[in-house]
């Protein structure tokens, strides 16, 4: 969060029962690396170490892609408790290393301190895998390639000199105590999403994630075992099903035999041949910075996350504790006023506004909230049939003023097309839409957003290629079964 200058704010009804810190927390830094920007207030070192680790895990995985070494648009942003507690109340698991989640702030890891260090938990490897197919590749995988290469990445063991990939995900061990692998015909056609509905299908999608490891590990390394190298077929292949061919029709054309074939060469190398691949990739040697968060800014990040957590009361909690008049006071006022806005409490706000109304200038942070403030009261009217246009004007202007001082800041694009949509202005909110998807346009969220309001408004051949990316990249079943209900009744 970027300060702005210090507002002189009177608001003591606000400010009533504003919780005093006791103990200061101890004091949170921002580390910034090439491609990582990690919130932390673990000692120096421990952060170092498990930036060094993100950043020799990427090497790896872009090394073994053959992709071109260049920094990323955004940094991936990680928040690093000391505190097994603190962690517990954002995760409600205080047993985990680590998770990964997509916010429309961008993909943001969760981590907690311990001897487990960052490949410690393999889910969060396997997500960047995911994060890194979409940032570098304008192509949509099938389902059963996306999951298996980041299972075979997400497995990798960072060694003293080199990075190993291609060992048994050890999160997938129980996978085949019972069952059998699924067979290549079962990875390419999945049960339909609907039919999954209201089923507990852990132990089916366990066994399909290490399968598809071991499909997509045969075809990627086998060839170091003496089979054929199916390498630049599988490119071919996957090109053709992400061009609309079928997948079942075209899979012998391309790797020269057929799926029963290319499955019995497949056990035979899980039963005996089974490959690690070595890369040399040296430790990350580049300086890591670091600066110190204000109180504020520091309250500012965690109440935020708290959010997107959807733990309104754990980010009022942060917020409160303010301090008052210092930089970002005005950010963390206002995101507070929002937050209360939720529960139809539009007091806190209206102080807010007053103040700000005599001083003018504000953030893209502050305008941000301002906004969100005047959405919540105009949806709240919209769903009694009421209509206030005062508050969709306020909710438009402060969302144009967000999105000017803050273009590649997608919450306040969102406020803004939503205010439109409310307002019945549909080329309007497309057209905002399209302005974020300019910044962001592998944004897992922003996709569905497009998708889901295009088919909404019956533009269902544009919603396709938007709701197609959705159902291929979301690991949410609500999501995935909703964008593929539309797929299949629009074809």
């Amino acid at each position: 969060m970027k300060p702005t200058g210090a507002l002189v704010l009177l608001l003591c009804g606000l400010l009533t029962g504003i919780i005093s810190p006791g103990v200061r927390a101890a004091e949170w830094y921002e580390y910034q690396s090439e491609n990582f920007t990690v919130y932390s207030d673990v000692p120096e070192r421990r952060v170092n170490t498990l930036m060094r680790d993100l950043e020799r895990f990427r090497r790896a995985a872009l090394y073994f892609t053959g992709q071109e070494e260049i920094p990323e648009n955004n940094n991936l942003r990680v928040f690093h408790f000391r505190d097994s507690d603190e962690f517990e109340q954002f995760t409600g698991d205080r047993k985990i290393a680590g998770l990964y989640r997509e916010t429309w702030e961008g993909p943001i890891i969760f981590s907690r301190d311990g001897d487990h260090g960052i490949s410690g938990s393999g889910l969060i490897f396997h997500e960047y895998v995911h994060h890194l197919m979409r940032e570098r590749s304008g192509m949509t995988y099938p389902r059963w390639y996306s999951e298996g290469f980041a299972e075979l990445l997400a497995s990798a063991e960072l060694r003293n000199k080199e990075v190993v990939i291609g060992g048994l995900p050890e999160w997938r061990l129980s996978a085949w105590a019972d069952d059998d692998p699924l067979t290549i015909e079962q990875l390419l056609a999945p049960p339909p999403l609907a039919a999954q509905n209201g089923k507990d299908n852990s132990r089916y999608w366990n066994n399909y994630y290490a399968s598809a490891w071991l499909l997509t590990h045969y075809l990627q390394l086998g060839h170091n075992a003496g089979h054929p190298d199916y390498r630049a077929a599988t490119a071919a292949y996957l090109q053709a099903v992400a061009a609309g061919d079928n997948p079942f029709k075209i899979f012998a054309e391309h790797f020269g035999k057929s799926v029963e074939e290319i499955q019995r060469e497949m056990l035979a190398y899980m039963r005996d041949d089974i490959q690690r691949h070595k890369l040399d990739i040296p430790a990350y040697q580049y300086s890591i910075p670091r600066r110190a968060l204000t109180e504020n800014e520091r309250l500012y990040l965690l109440a935020d996350e708290a959010v997107d957590f959807d733990k309104p009361k754990l980010a009022i909690n942060y917020l409160k504790r303010s301090e008052q008049q210092s930089l970002g006071w005005q950010e963390n006022l206002t995101a507070m006023a929002a937050i209360e806005a939720r529960d139809k409490n539009y007091k806190p706000g209206e102080k807010v506004l007053k103040e700000i109304g005599e001083h003018g200038q504000v953030s893209h942070l502050t305008a941000a909230n301002l906004a969100q403030y005047y959405l919540l009261r105009l949806q709240a009217l919209s769903l009694t049939r009421e209509w206030n246009e005062e508050y969709c004007e306020q909710a438009i202007k402060y969302g144009k003023i967000a999105v000017q001082m803050g273009p590649d800041y997608l919450p306040g694009y969102r406020t803004l097309w939503t205010a439109y949509q409310l307002k019945g202005k549909s080329e309007e909110a497309l057209q905002i839409m399209q302005a974020a998807y300019q910044q962001e346009p592998n944004h897992l969220n922003l996709n569905a957003a497009i998708g889901f309001y295009l088919a909404h408004l019956g533009k269902h051949a544009l919603a396709r290629e938007y709701l197609e990316r959705v159902v291929a990249w979301s690991h949410s079943d609500q999501l995935r079964s909703s964008a593929q209900a539309l797929l299949d009744r629009n074809q």
